[in-house]
């Protein structure tokens, strides 16, 4: 009985992670690696790198302060997966779709309209960003290429 209501409880947070996904149907070319320094709300301090694949495809990679990775998810053709053997991490592709909103408005890109909601206000020469979307809030620093 316990068991079955483990699984009942696991499903429904699977699928719940799956429906909150947004759809990115078109990704513009990016000419290069973007990296962008991650606070959260309780000031966790990440790195994040969003690499060009190929067309119509990103891999997003987190780390945390120390180098570990936090999670690492390609964007391909509107669809996210994993990237490697790193657990299924709901709350930073929520991250990278926000962040994704934050470029689109930076760059002019199309935003799809469920990233509508996300709240971006920037600062010090557009580098530096507060970023909120359902219930979750980002400071993020765009870092100059080297």
């Amino acid at each position: 009985m316990l068991k079955n209501i483990f699984i009942c409880v696991l499903l429904m947070v699977v699928l719940n992670a799956c429906h909150s996904v947004p759809v990115i149907n078109v990704l513009p070319e990016l000419k290069h690696t973007l990296s962008m320094q991650i606070i959260d709300v309780n000031g966790n301090n990440s790195l994040l790198l969003i690499e060009p694949l190929g067309r119509q495809q990103w891999r997003f990679v987190q780390v945390d302060s120390l180098g570990a990775p936090i999670s690492r998810q390609i964007l391909q053709n509107g669809k996210w997966r994993n990237d490697g053997f790193m657990p299924p991490n709901p709350s930073a592709r929520q991250l990278f779709s926000a962040v994704y909103a934050y470029l689109g408005q930076q760059h002019h890109w199309p935003i799809p309209s469920v990233l509508n909601d996300v709240k971006i206000v920037t600062g010090k020469g557009d580098t530096v960003a507060d970023i909120s979307w359902k219930n979750q809030h980002w400071q993020i620093r765009e870092l100059a290429d080297e």
